[in-house]
């Protein structure tokens, strides 16, 4: 078995502002959710409600359910979120979307990998 010399989490150069952009890869697990939880909290800090874009490459769906358990139980910034952008080409991420709806305010949205630059201007945009 050959390890990956690439992060499972990674800060995009997209974030900036109220936009926080990351990509996720692979088995996702704790350390990766103890690194973006900080981020995430300061800029909700500073800019009041965030948007979030996140590709989510290769990602295994039981890492990915294990830290949906630990977002879901997160409930203090349920209204801070104003838009969530999930980029991945696994169709339970769709699921994914509808199952994170009851949970925030925030407009949640699956888009596939090839609509990339579809899910940052929608993730950017004002638009209902």
């Amino acid at each position: 078995m050959t390890t990956s010399l690439i992060p499972m989490l990674q800060l995009l150069e997209e974030s900036r502002d109220e936009l926080v952009a990351f990509r996720l890869a692979g088995s996702v697990d704790r350390h990766d959710y103890d690194v973006m939880l900080p981020i995430l909290e300061e800029k909700i800090k500073q800019h009041g409600k965030i948007r979030v874009y996140a590709e989510l490459h290769e990602a295994e769906e039981i890492a990915l359910q294990a830290l949906w358990e630990d977002l879901r139980f997160d409930f203090r910034h349920a209204s801070d979120f104003s838009r969530v952008a999930l980029v991945g080409n696994r169709h339970w991420l769709d699921w994914f979307t509808v199952m994170a709806s009851p949970f925030t305010t925030a407009k949640v949205k699956y888009f596939e990998p090839t609509d990339r630059d579809k899910a940052l201007d929608w993730v950017r945009s004002e638009d209902e």
